[in-house]
């Protein structure tokens, strides 16, 4: 990966040009005018633009300067011609116990011709000054700090480049990069969209949360999307080298608050593929999937093998079990087996491994467990070992020799190395397992 600040200096020395140049929006005749002059016409362009917008822009706002300190920030905007604002959002840092609340405030804002075109928001608002004040947000608001620099949010946001659907800021003193586009639909709206589209790529209870970015022969691992500010790395273990991104989720995916490279390959932008099985950025060419792989060898949580898919060897040794079941005890049944962590009912010596879930009654059901190993070989297999002095959980040793015989065999079927086939590349909840080496198959499904 490349250092981002190469792309920022390209990037507002382009938007600088396409500022003055832009056709949409100038005449060439403006060329022969002052400096002064282009800066009035333009001021005149943005107000028309800001203004003629029905539903408000989406403001993506971001903190800081250098490396990445906060997430990226969706905030809403809506100019009229008399310099009025009203801005929305439900960010975390609102105040008077607003925080993640939708919530909306009217100020003013002025166009200050200076050297550039800045768009400056000069009068508290209380969606957007939190960021400003001078305040460590972690005090704020009962103590002031001398000399501090708050959050390192800008008000004074410098014109890099404009069209009828966009604008493009940098922030006057931490030179963050602030994006404007024209609203698609109301912003309560776009908010619940966006939590919509986030929910399909990201776990909020941090089950999951690392991903592979992929351009071709090229991987690098990125982790803890879901907060907004994530890692990119080599490897997610021990990373080599990191560099910390932040992005502003879309109702489409997300976006990056700077361009950055793999591969040779761009990316900021990120959408969701026809088929939603990946995000890819602007040109097809850098894709990002969840490694689910690591996060189904990994959880604890049971996923339970559905006993239609099982391929016949697993089938006879499944009805081995129950038969050994039934002569243990005439009442009880094995309903399913899964893969997963164990619970005994004394809540001691649970295994994570092979799950028995028993039918003891009319009503009642108990788990039992037998330890196995698993891990991933390659992207998209499971390695899984089931030893024959596998450990058994407190429920799993209360059955005889015959029933816990049958359970082995079944776990020594089961070992062996498996391409997964996932539901989703994102959050599985049901995946295909077929053996690299035998005709084991069984797929594995969520509750």
């Amino acid at each position: 990966m490349k250092n981002n600040i190469k792309y920022v200096v390209v990037g507002v020395a382009l938007a600088t040009v396409a500022l003055v140049s832009c056709s949409q929006f100038q005449e060439d005749a403006l060329f022969d005018e002052s400096a002064a002059l282009r800066v009035e016409h333009n001021a005149d362009k943005l107000q028309e633009i800001l203004v003629d917008a029905p539903q408000g822009w989406v403001m993506q706002y971001y903190t800081g300067k250098g490396a990445a300190v906060f997430e990226g920030f969706n905030l809403f905007a809506k100019f009229e011609k008399g310099g009025k604002v009203t801005l929305a959002g439900n960010h975390r840092f609102l105040r008077d116990g607003n925080a993640n609340k939708y919530t909306e405030a009217s100020s003013l804002y002025e166009l200050i011709r200076e050297d550039g075109l800045v768009l400056a928001f000069n009068i508290w608002n209380d969606i957007l000054t939190p960021f400003v004040d001078p305040v460590g947000y972690w005090a704020a608001p009962e103590y002031l700090v001398k000399d501090g620099v708050g959050m390192q949010g800008d008000q004074n946001l410098v014109v890099t480049f404009m069209s009828e659907n966009e604008v493009i800021f940098r922030g006057e003193r931490y030179s963050a990069q602030i994006r404007m586009v024209k609203a698609d639909r109301d912003w309560q709206t776009y908010i619940s969209d966006t939590e919509a589209a986030k929910s399909l790529f990201v776990n909020e209870d941090d089950t999951l949360s690392s991903y592979y970015i992929t351009a071709g022969t090229d991987t690098m691992y990125c982790v803890g999307l879901q907060a907004g500010r994530y890692r990119i790395s080599e490897r997610i273990k021990d990373p080599l080298k990191v560099d910390s991104v932040s992005c502003c989720f879309t109702p489409t995916g997300f976006r990056n608050e700077l361009v950055d490279t793999l591969g040779g390959h761009l990316f900021q932008e990120f959408t969701f593929n026809e088929d939603s099985t990946a995000l890819v950025n602007e040109d097809g060419t850098v894709r990002i999937i969840a490694t689910w792989d690591t996060y189904l060898t990994n959880r604890e949580k049971i996923m339970w093998m559905d006993n239609e898919s099982m391929s016949e060897n697993l089938s006879v040794l499944f009805t081995d079990i129950n038969t050994a079941m039934k002569a243990y005890n005439k009442n009880y049944s094995v309903l399913r087996i899964g893969i997963g962590k164990s619970q005994t009912q004394e809540g001691k010596n649970s295994q994570k491994g092979l799950v028995l879930e028993v039918k003891t009654s009319r009503t009642g059901r108990l788990k039992a467990g037998m330890a196995m190993t698993r891990n991933v070989p390659a992207m998209g297999q499971m390695t899984i070992t089931c030893a024959e002095d596998a450990k058994l959980d407190n429920e799993m040793n209360k059955f005889n020799s015959a029933v816990i015989k049958a359970v082995r065999a079944f776990g020594a079927a089961l070992s062996g190395t498996y391409q997964m086939s996932p539901n989703s590349n994102f959050i599985p909840t049901s995946v295909l397992f077929q053996s690299l080496d035998g005709e084991t198959t069984f797929r594995l499904v969520s509750d």
